[in-house]
């Protein structure tokens, strides 16, 4: 047994010599154990870790949100501008249509003395008797239909 209690005295010497680095620090600055401050900072990191995840999260629910009321805002311009072309067509038409009007077809913006203005019940006096003749026709229907 001689052996044997030699081998299990260097095993307890050999023990007590290696000591841990974490027991070094506890024993020279009397403080926890390097292993508990180590733990700690994980833990104090795993938690920032998941506060700036979610901020991330957060900023990027807000951004797209904002890309979204972007994308509906740039449609309703869109159709806008669409709308602002065809009426800005339609009003360069006319000065076209006019001008074709006058060199295609000879016509020609009225004078007043060509203008005639008609309104129902009122005689109108003019030398041609045609005219005098359908407005009489139009009263005497007038007077007969009341």
């Amino acid at each position: 047994m001689a052996i044997s209690d030699q081998a299990a005295n260097r095993r307890n010497r050999a023990s007590n010599n290696t000591t841990d680095v974490g027991e070094l620090f506890a024993r020279r600055f009397g403080v926890v154990s390097i292993y508990v401050v180590v733990l700690l900072l994980l833990a104090a990191a795993i938690v920032w870790s998941g506060v700036k995840t979610a901020e991330g999260v957060q900023q990027y629910h807000q951004d797209y949100k904002t890309l979204q009321d972007m994308k509906k805002q740039e449609r309703k311009l869109q159709v806008e501008h669409q709308r602002l072309l065809i009426e800005q067509q339609t009003f360069s038409a006319t000065p076209q249509i006019a001008s074709r009007a006058v060199a295609e077809l000879s016509m020609y913006t009225p004078t007043l003395k060509d203008k005639l203005i008609i309104q129902p019940g009122v005689a109108i006096a003019e030398p041609n008797s045609s005219v005098n003749d359908v407005s009489a026709t139009d009263s005497a229907v007038m007077e007969a239909g009341q």
